[in-house]
């Protein structure tokens, strides 16, 4: 009974409360209702071109180009749109540090209709893909209670049917790539990350996802620790590209 009558009860309550006290509206705008209106949402263009992730070239569909390509590299890397986009920054950065992880839902859910639209016969007809979240340092997913990736795969596995895996650790504490120049990144994130004990990964395809990527440092070192514990592809995802 409690479950049929009362616990959606209490779910209104607190919803209604929640709304009045501290009403959600749009990162970009203000406009009430939705982290995103229609409106901010309709004017933001996805990217015209993917670049490879090693070299940075333009490359069809994001897969990585075959003299890029390494035993341990990424199979590809696929970003939907500019961080530079002040409507992309704001629902990015607000989402991040404002503690707003609805906002991460709403781009996951933009992310698997792009997905669908343009890339079905890529990495959606087979349905072979496991979603993988690049993980937050420890302290980090404390401080801030949830870990923006995890929620991005979250939402795209709900729409798509793909399951969710987090098989990665984040055993090193990095400082924020976006601080650093080309040259510093690599080394920032080097040895990073390491396979969650007891999981067997061999032969078994993963998509990498991540908010935002500059060179693709994080995404590369992510990868290349699956694919060197047997991972059989490794395609890399990205909301943004700064």
């Amino acid at each position: 009974m409690y479950q049929t009558l009362i616990k959606p009860a209490v779910a209104d309550i607190k919803k209604f409360v929640l709304d009045t006290l501290f009403p959600i509206s749009c990162l970009s705008c203000g406009a009430e209702g939705a982290f995103i209106c229609a409106d901010c949402k309709s004017a933001i263009r996805p990217l015209e071109h993917q670049r490879c992730i090693v070299c940075q070239k333009p490359t069809p569909f994001g897969f990585t180009h075959s003299g890029c390509l390494t035993p341990f590299g990424a199979d590809g890397l696929i970003c939907f749109y500019n961080y530079h986009d002040e409507k992309v920054a704001k629902l990015i950065i607000g989402g991040k540090y404002h503690f707003l992880p609805g906002v991460y839902e709403i781009l996951g859910a933009m992310i698997a209709q792009k997905l669908t639209e343009q890339y079905h016969n890529i990495l959606i007809s087979n349905n072979i893909y496991t979603l993988c979240p690049v993980p937050l340092h420890s302290s980090r997913h404390r401080w801030r209670g949830f870990n923006q990736a995890e929620i991005l795969c979250k939402a795209i596995g709900k729409e798509l049917g793909f399951a969710t895996a987090s098989v990665l650790v984040r055993c090193k504490y990095t400082r924020t790539q976006k601080d650093l120049k080309k040259d510093q990144r690599q080394k920032n994130v080097a040895d990073a990350f390491k396979l969650r004990p007891k999981m067997d990964i061999c032969g078994k395809n993963f998509i990498l996802v991540d908010d935002v990527t500059t060179t693709g440092a994080t995404l590369k070192q992510a990868a290349m620790v699956l694919k060197r514990n047997g991972a059989a592809k490794v395609f890399c995802l990205a909301v943004a590209r700064d």
